[in-house]
């Protein structure tokens, strides 16, 4: 705007001077020269400059040069404001460009940590991921060992059976062992018993001149029983004389075995039942001596009647043993 100003000033200003110098030297040839003789009638006078005409007489020639002068502080003004108009729309300018290079700087700073966020989140995702394979890896390596824990766990227990299998191998051999060296006791027990049985035969026997018995027992042979238990057994005597009889029974073992009765009398011909019970205990051998004669003295105190008279019958003897 102040360059048009400027530029407006100068070009009326030289249209001035130039149209001003003209008209001088015109009037200067007229005054000179003497008038030439013309048969041609007298010029018509000018006419008056127009009011818009750029031809201007000296008095308002030095008007508007006052009033330039006055202008000029004013243009000076107007070309100040203008420059500083000018100055504010550059800097206007500047300060859009400062703020367009702000916000694409913002938008790059934006853009940037956008690019930052996202690597850090693929940098995230390859560390999820490594993770995730070195799991995979860790719980392939402990399946691994499992697998090897539990072959060496079967193997062990494989090893356990086997010795487990030899101790009880031993064990067959040595019950074996045991087995045979009870089965030779028993033998030798067996043995013994019967050289026992023999020799209580021998005492049992009548010796020449002794009385028979007056008694017979049912069942015959010996009476058995279970050792884990208390258990009761039955026997029945027969009076085998022709005279009322008498007995008494005596154990070799009064505390586990009881008899029931002790003493009894039987009549010609007739019977009686004796119980006998054995309490639990270990198993021993044990036998039953019935002492028999021939009735005499009074039925109520019959240990009386046997401890005054000799017993006129003799003695039976009844085995007693426990499994």
């Amino acid at each position: 705007m102040a360059i048009g100003i400027s530029v407006f000033i100068g070009i009326s200003t030289a249209l001035w001077l130039i149209v001003g110098c003209g008209g001088k030297k015109k009037k200067k040839g007229a005054a000179g020269g003497a008038p030439k003789p013309s048969s041609a009638p007298p010029a018509a006078p000018p006419p008056p400059p127009a009011a818009d005409s750029k031809m201007k007489p000296p008095e308002d020639k030095e008007k508007s040069k006052k009033s330039e002068k006055k202008e000029e502080p004013k243009k000076e003004e107007e070309k100040k404001e203008a420059s500083k108009k000018s100055e504010k729309k550059e800097e206007k300018k500047e300060e859009k460009k400062e703020e367009k290079k702000e916000d694409e700087k913002k938008e790059k700073s934006k853009s940037e940590k956008k690019d930052d966020e996202k690597k850090d989140d693929e940098k995230k995702d390859e560390k999820k991921d490594e993770k995730k394979e070195d799991d995979k890896d860790k719980d392939e390596e402990k399946k691994d060992e499992k697998k090897e824990e539990k072959k060496d766990e079967k193997k062990e227990e494989k090893e356990e059976e086997k010795k487990e299998e030899e101790k009880k191998e031993e064990k067959k051999e040595e019950k074996k062992e045991e087995e045979k060296k009870d089965d030779r006791k028993e033998e030798e027990k067996k043995e013994e018993k019967k050289e026992e049985e023999k020799k209580e035969e021998k005492k049992e026997e009548p010796k020449a001149g002794e009385p028979k018995p007056h008694i017979s027992v049912e069942p015959a042979g010996d009476v058995g029983f279970q050792s884990e238990q208390q258990e009761q057994k039955k026997i029945t005597l027969t009076n085998t004389h022709d005279k009322k009889v008498m007995f008494k029974i005596k154990t070799s073992d009064n505390v586990v075995y009881l008899v029931n009765p002790v003493f009894g009398t039987i009549e010609a011909g007739k019977t009686a039942e004796v119980t006998i019970t054995r309490n639990k205990a270990p198993p021993k051998e044990a036998k039953l001596v019935i002492v028999n004669s021939v009735f005499s003295g009074d039925d109520k105190d019959l240990a009386k009647s046997f401890k005054t008279g000799k017993p006129t019958g003799g003695q039976v003897t009844v085995k007693m043993n426990a499994k």
